[in-house]
């Protein structure tokens, strides 16, 4: 029987969202939407869509699979975390046969041949066909490749039926089970098997028009997100270009991190501060997956050595900013005067990610001064010069972006390389 509610004075028939991919129906939910399913989207891919005069509009989040494993990435879903995953629920639910002593021969079969490599390889031949109608009764004769595997027909009933599409459990979980399900790892797993450019929809259409909800709800979503990635940095300067540059070149990632606040909270800068606080953060066992970002130079390789004898918390990722090419090479000034050296590990500051439109001057790099020398490591620490005026420069660039006459190509690599480690940082 269909559920009825009333709502504004309106019988409504009960209504459901669908997450897709490639155009076929994965996940479903009943009434409402998941928080679970919006994590794969951005706020600012929220669309409306008129397919043609005849239909009503259709109200849905729409994003690739790209940027929606990123999102589960940055969320703390990775290959290994899945594997995992995959090895201990398989060993429970072998264990629960043997015990119960399981005379089904096809889901002793479905076991025998489930390995991670088998599931995924059958998987993707699934989300490989666009919009594959699941509940289309002749889907093994229309498509006979996949009623050749046994976890190919398991993972088609699943679909069809409204089951949960998780590898390890052959037909339903029981609600003492409940324990050993991961929705994001399971929805990961599709995505992993799917190729990048393919669309991801959450289609909200019949729980909006059903007025089950309304868009602003959904939306509410993004504003009290908390599952954040904090930066940490060495001073306000850093946090202020990343957080800036995250609006203008990422914004589609924009609602997944935060920032610590230096400013208003008069906070200290230096990487020896910035070392108190990773201490201070592991000691108070904070649960945020964290990224501190060092300079890459002398004063950050002192500091970052004198962390590897503490029990740091796995969610917090310390990296140094990433190596550039341009800086093998480098001009810097010192008592012997000017000379071109490799400044990567010894001089390495946000200023050199500001782009060669901020830091040349009449095709000139400003160079980097040496200013002092640093026993422990037998090092000198330098810092590139008119550093004010350069971020004052960039300040304007943040201000007046132009992505296509600018260059945020520094930028860009650095994002990239913070992405890759809050994925490392779960």
């Amino acid at each position: 029987m269909l559920d009825q509610s009333k709502k504004a004075g309106v019988i409504n028939i009960g209504s459901y969202c669908e997450l897709s991919i490639n155009g076929i129906h994965l996940f479903a939910v009943k009434n409402t939407f998941s928080g679970t399913h919006l994590r794969l989207f951005s706020p600012l891919e929220f669309i409306r869509v008129k397919e043609n005069l005849d239909e009503d509009e259709r109200l849905l989040f729409r994003t690739s699979v790209n940027k929606a494993r990123t999102r589960l990435e940055i969320l703390g879903c990775s290959e290994e975390k899945l594997k995992t995953y995959f090895k201990s629920g398989l060993e429970y639910q072998q264990s629960n046969n043997l015990e119960h002593n399981c005379d089904d021969d096809d889901e002793q079969m479905y076991y025998r041949d489930l390995t991670f490599e088998n599931y995924s390889n059958c998987l993707r031949s699934i989300l490989e066909i666009s919009n594959l109608d699941i509940y289309n009764d002749d889907i093994m004769k229309i498509y006979p490749h996949l009623s050749i595997q046994p976890i190919s027909k398991v993972i088609i009933e699943k679909l069809s039926s409204g089951g949960y599409l998780n590898p390890f459990f052959y037909d339903e979980i029981y609600e003492n089970e409940e324990h050993l399900l991961d929705y994001l790892l399971d929805i990961y797993m599709c995505l992993i098997n799917s190729q990048d450019d393919t669309f991801v929809e959450y289609d909200l259409t019949h729980i909006i028009h059903g007025r089950w909800v309304d868009e602003f709800e959904v939306l509410k979503y993004y504003d009290n997100f908390m599952d954040t990635t904090v930066i940490v940095t060495e001073g306000k300067t850093d946090i202020k270009i990343l957080s800036r540059s995250l609006e203008i070149l990422f914004p589609e990632y924009k609602h997944l991190f935060t920032f610590f606040d230096f400013h208003n909270y008069k906070a200290d800068g230096g990487a020896s501060y910035l070392t108190k606080l990773i201490k201070s953060f592991s000691a108070a066992r904070i649960r945020n997956r964290i990224v501190a970002v060092f300079d890459n130079d002398t004063a950050a390789e002192a500091e970052i050595q004198s962390l590897l004898t503490i029990p740091i918390l796995k969610n917090i990722k310390i990296i140094k900013l990433p190596k550039l090419d341009f800086c093998s090479s480098y001009p810097t000034l010192g008592p012997t005067g000017k000379s071109y050296l490799d400044i990567n590990g010894l001089a390495v500051s946000i200023e050199l990610f500001f782009g060669e439109d901020i830091i040349k001057n009449n095709h000139e790099f400003f160079p980097i001064k040496w200013t002092n020398y640093v026993e422990k490591l037998d090092m000198y620490q330098g810092s590139i010069v008119n550093k004010g005026e350069l971020i004052i420069k960039m300040e304007e660039k943040l201000n007046n972006p132009d992505l296509n006459n600018q260059d945020w190509s520094k930028l860009i690599l650095l994002w990239e390389s913070i992405f890759l480690a809050d994925l490392s940082a779960n």
